[in-house]
């Protein structure tokens, strides 16, 4: 049987180790927050934040009466709020084009958390896909996110702050939808150029011919 010592030993250790768990009540502790976003076959996004309800949110105060409790009914007074926080701070792309947003859900969670659900509406046929938490900037210095992107068997996770605020995932070929490539809207955009200089060059080039023409006529 352990002495007591070495019992001693193993529950500090626990107790330290406690706050690096990743399932261990993190998304409502002071200071930290959690960000996962899951990706579908369809390119369809759905991201999950979770903050303490306690923690101002870009100047934000849930708990509007100061008495140290947030009800569901402070939630549902700043959702206008708080779906400007989510749309207006949060990035999220596909091949470096930002993929449309919807603000989904505000709602309160056990032990005093604050869950934030939307949903982006990417292609199905990217490589990779990127979030940028801006809102980070505008929280109290030093706080930390856990931020996480998760399609099929693929993951990307980070430690983010003010200073490091993006994380990026390669998606796996089992979440594209094969048979399909989409061309990045770049080359789109050089090939209209090229498109409108070649017309015009070929008029220009008409116009002297036909001229040439008319000159070379008795």
């Amino acid at each position: 049987m352990p002495s007591s010592s070495a019992r001693a030993f193993v529950i500090a250790t626990i107790v330290i180790g406690a706050p690096t768990l990743p399932s261990f009540a993190l998304s409502h502790t002071l200071g930290l927050s959690t960000a996962d976003f899951t990706v579908q076959p369809d390119g369809r996004v759905q991201a999950r934040f979770v903050f303490a309800s306690a923690e101002p949110l870009g100047g934000l105060w849930l708990d509007r009466d100061r008495n140290g409790v947030v009800t569901s009914e402070d939630v549902a007074a700043a959702r206008g709020d708080l779906e400007r926080f989510i749309l207006d701070g949060v990035d999220f792309t596909a091949d470096g084009d930002r993929c449309p947003a919807t603000f989904e859900a505000a709602s309160l969670s056990e032990l005093d958390g604050l869950v934030l659900t939307a949903r982006y509406a990417c292609p199905d046929d990217a490589d990779s896909v990127e979030a940028t938490l801006y809102y980070l900037s505008a929280l109290p210095r030093g706080h930390r996110e856990i931020a996480r992107i998760v399609a099929a068997s693929a993951t990307a996770e980070a430690v983010m702050t003010a200073d490091r605020r993006a994380v990026r995932l390669t998606l796996p070929h089992s979440v594209r939808r094969p048979g399909r490539r989409r061309v990045p809207r770049s080359w789109l955009a050089a090939g209209l150029v090229a498109a409108i200089t070649a017309w015009f060059a070929r008029g220009v080039w008409h116009r002297r011919r036909a001229k040439t023409h008319t000159s070379a006529t008795p």
